[in-house]
């Protein structure tokens, strides 16, 4: 049986996005496709199908995009990596098909796309999995009055597949908390994934001052993929507000795609750091 998640989650690369909602998007270029991120737990021999939504937010604008396939992975800061379909170790693109293979959209409409994925019944390596279906087309840049300048851009849009065999682990650790000493309010977070499956983090760091209350929160939301590395920039809120003096910034991180544990989330366990506001 296949467990499914989807996730809105936007990440982006030069002019590659994974949107998370059509409205952001609208402010670039007006197409998103939802939904951005998906995770499957599967077995071999499974097969699921998925729907996603390609959607148009112009208002007078008619566009055509292509659909495709490709590898993806994350580099040690975040940024979304796109490789040809079949070019990695952990690839499932050979797994998939997909219809329609383009989409023409009215201003204001949207339409499904659907992807059915099969897997082999002899696969290789447990654990994670991974394919995007991209969206593509062709538009022109605007100058700075608006109009057509005459340069064509080239944008694609990603879902994001995880296809997690199980039995599999994710297993993060953050190995290191920093302060950055030229940019008061930024700590910087080295994490590592010793599993064979994606980690997905989520809390909140808590600057507190010398009598322990609160006085910002930050929110905490990073992927650290299958035996990955993550260098994780943290900017503190409203840092630049506060008055000078002593704090201590605490961390509650935790992992919320743990397969080993039932996909319980699990905490992961960071030593707080003291903090001198000047």
């Amino acid at each position: 049986m296949f467990q499914i998640r989807t996730i809105s989650a936007c990440l982006c690369g030069a002019a590659v996005l994974a949107a998370a909602a059509y409205a952001p998007v609208a402010n670039s270029f007006g197409i998103g496709v939802q939904p951005s991120t998906v995770e499957m737990t599967i077995k071999p021999g499974d097969r699921q199908r998925q729907i996603v939504t390609v959607g148009n937010v112009h208002k007078t604008k008619t566009i055509s995009l292509t659909m495709g396939l490709a590898d993806w992975s994350l580099d040690e800061n975040g940024k979304l990596i796109l490789d040809a379909p079949g070019d990695t170790e952990r690839s499932a693109a050979e797994w998939v098909r997909f219809s329609p293979a383009s989409v023409t959209l009215k201003p204001e409409t949207s339409q499904d796309v659907t992807v059915e994925i099969s897997a082999p019944y002899k696969i290789k390596n447990k654990g994670d999995h991974r394919f995007a279906l991209l969206a593509t087309t062709m538009l022109p840049e605007l100058d700075a009055r608006g109009e057509v300048s005459g340069v064509w851009n080239r944008y694609q849009l990603a879902s994001l597949f995880y296809l997690t065999l199980t039995p599999s682990k994710s297993l993060p650790e953050v190995t290191s908390v920093v302060l950055n000493p030229k940019k008061p309010g930024l700590v910087t977070m080295q994490i590592k994934n010793s599993g064979d499956a994606h980690a997905r983090l989520q809390g909140t760091a808590y600057l507190k001052d010398a009598e322990g209350d609160v006085v910002t929160e930050t929110p905490l939301n990073a992927v650290v993929l299958d035996g990955g590395k993550r260098t994780y920039d943290i900017a503190l809120q409203d840092a630049a507000e506060l008055d000078a003096g002593k704090y201590t910034i605490h961390f509650d991180l935790n992992n919320t795609f743990v397969p080993q544990n039932k996909f319980r989330a699990a905490d992961i366990p960071v030593d707080p750091l003291d903090y001198v506001a000047n």
